[in-house]
């Protein structure tokens, strides 16, 4: 199916998935069909997501799902905001922004076949991981015992990277980050001791996670060195 054909099956479908979500309301909400607007912010999110199923045969369609995936994800959770009529849901929910743009960063490195796309999805995918459980329960001081996540998610995206384009200056750079983050964590370790909540088990499992990530790059396999090249002999 063309590009075009696709985007007018998609708008024309959000036409009447729209005319039929308002028709339903009408009939089953007591005319308040109005608590469903926010059907267009995820018929907009998945207008956006769609060309990225693109990226297959054309690489360039694959960056649609980096704005895509978060509109959708923005769509859903206004939704269930007004259909509980809960405005609390967009408080306990808006890390899931943080957490769908680093799925549509990591979709995006698929379907565009970039894997550089993994360092940012990384990245952010681990600050959205640390936001919801900080959001969630209440533990902002997380950060004084977690910042070495920073460079472990570089360390990680780099690895990635080290393992599609066998580049060894890229894994050295990813065997740094975590050294540096092991050392971090161990430090962390030993603050977290006196911390009488959950925390105090967070850096030593982090500790021990950095520590698996380093003794598994023993089994990390790179690409075999290029052959020194022979110099060439003259004949006379």
């Amino acid at each position: 199916m063309k590009p075009d054909r696709t985007i007018s099956l998609i708008l024309g479908l959000g036409l009447v998935g729209i005319g039929a979500i308002s028709l339903a309301g009408n009939l089953f909400l007591q005319l308040e069909a109005w608590r469903l607007w926010p059907v267009l912010v995820v018929l907009l999110g998945l207008g956006l997501t769609a060309p990225g199923l693109w990226g297959l045969k054309r690489p360039g369609f694959g960056s649609f799902f980096i704005p895509g995936i978060p509109l959708l994800a923005t769509g859903l959770i206004l939704m269930a905001s007004s259909l509980l009529n809960r405005p609390g849901v967009w408080a306990a929910a808006w890390p899931l922004e943080v957490l769908a743009l680093a799925l549509g960063f990591c979709l995006a490195a698929i379907f565009m076949r970039v894997p550089a796309l993994a360092i940012p999805a990384i990245i952010i995918g681990t600050n959205g991981l640390l936001l919801a459980f900080c959001n969630l329960t209440g533990l902002w001081q997380a950060w004084a015992l977690l910042w070495p996540a920073e460079p472990l998610s570089v360390g990680l995206g780099l690895l990635v990277l080290a393992f599609f384009n066998k580049s060894h200056g890229t894994r050295v750079a990813a065997v740094v980050l975590f050294f540096v983050a092991g050392g971090g964590f161990l430090v962390m370790s030993f603050f977290s001791m006196f911390n009488g909540t959950i925390l105090r088990f967070a850096a030593p499992f982090m500790l021990i996670l950095t520590g698996i990530l380093v003794a598994g790059l023993s089994f990390f396999k790179q690409g075999a060195a290029p052959l020194p090249s022979q110099p060439e002999t003259v004949t006379e």
